[in-house]
């Protein structure tokens, strides 16, 4: 319920806030039009059944105009922007990650790349909880068995051994660690966020272990992605408990971090920054400011792209004999 009030907060009651003429005008044009096609049934077919249904019903008449009008002036939770002159595509989306079948999705995860739920200690709240849940229900060794896979393949022994785990998993590899997991063609990239206590809490979670993560997460995709679409939450926020940091600051560095990477090489033709609608709700910064970003960091792309174009650009040098000052 507080998800649907916070949907219909920012698509209609914002909107309308913001662009009450236009929807005012789109109201006349509704009215316009059904007038019109008043006056055409009575000059064609000498009939007035949409005029006297208008004077019988007027209320309700009225009450649907409102309601389309609504409808089509209320905005979409996702905005998009092109990163400079670039064909890659950068988007905002409210909703649930875990629902999308078209593009590949980071989930966060620890650096032990632990999927017990033993204890709470993945959380069934957490997008690995309930990616976990939805996919593999309660034996978690196939996924156990992918994720070790996939990092003896690409992380072989970059790791150190901890000797107080006996229950979880001893070997834990660097922050900015992923391990790829595929089901039915899609791609899950568990992107190692945080270190865990042996039982579970979050440790170390930072800013600066947040820019960690995300520049091992485009290194890796830079190299072993599949040029799909990337869908990524705001990592750090939930469950793992960011010490010195906003959901705001982490939306602006994963847009500069994927934007910084892409200056130098092919990560992804799309990524999108995936909201859940509660914590954005809680968070202290609007729909619309992080719209506006998106929109600066994208056009500042295309500027600094400009500008490193200039700074290369070779001129002729100057002779030493135009230097020459006669005395």
């Amino acid at each position: 319920m507080k998800n649907l009030a916070f949907k219909i907060n920012n698509s209609i009651i914002i909107p309308l806030k913001r662009k009450p003429i236009d929807f005012l005008s789109k109201m006349f044009a509704i009215l316009g039009g059904y007038y019109s096609l008043c006056e055409i049934e009575q000059a064609l077919f000498d009939s007035t059944i949409l005029m006297i249904f208008f004077r019988n019903h007027l209320k309700s008449f009225l009450l649907v105009v409102v309601l389309i009008a609504i409808l089509l002036h209320k905005e979409p939770l996702s905005h998009s922007a092109y990163l400079g002159s670039k064909d890659t595509l950068l988007s905002f989306c409210i909703g649930d990650i875990l629902t999308l079948k078209d593009s590949a999705v980071v989930i966060p995860t620890n650096t032990t790349f632990d999927t017990t739920m033993s204890g709470d200690f993945i959380s069934i709240k957490s997008i690995q909880g309930q990616f976990q849940r939805k996919h593999y229900g309660t034996d978690f060794s196939e996924l156990d068995a992918a994720i070790k896979r996939s990092l003896d393949e690409y992380f072989p022994s970059q790791y150190e051994k901890l000797s107080d785990r006996k229950k979880t998993n001893c070997n834990r590899y660097d922050i900015g660690t992923v391990a790829k997991v595929t089901i039915k063609g899609q791609h899950f990239y568990f992107l190692a966020v945080a270190d865990v206590s042996k039982t579970g809490k979050p440790q170390n979670v930072t800013m600066e272990n947040v820019t960690k993560a995300l520049v091992g997460l485009w290194d890796f995709l830079a190299r072993e992605g599949h040029t799909e679409p990337i869908a990524i939450p705001v990592i750090g926020t939930g469950r793992a408990g960011l010490k010195d940091g906003t959901l705001e600051d982490v939306v602006h560095e994963t847009l500069f971090s994927f934007a910084s990477k892409s200056q130098d090489e092919f990560v992804s033709k799309k990524m999108t920054i995936y909201l859940y609608p509660a914590a954005l709700s809680e968070a202290n910064v609007t729909w619309e400011n992080l719209c506006n970003y998106m929109d600066w960091q994208c056009a500042f792309f295309g500027e600094n792209q400009k500008h490193i174009t200039a700074s290369k650009t070779e001129g002729n040098p100057i002779s030493n004999k135009e230097n020459v000052i006669t005395q």
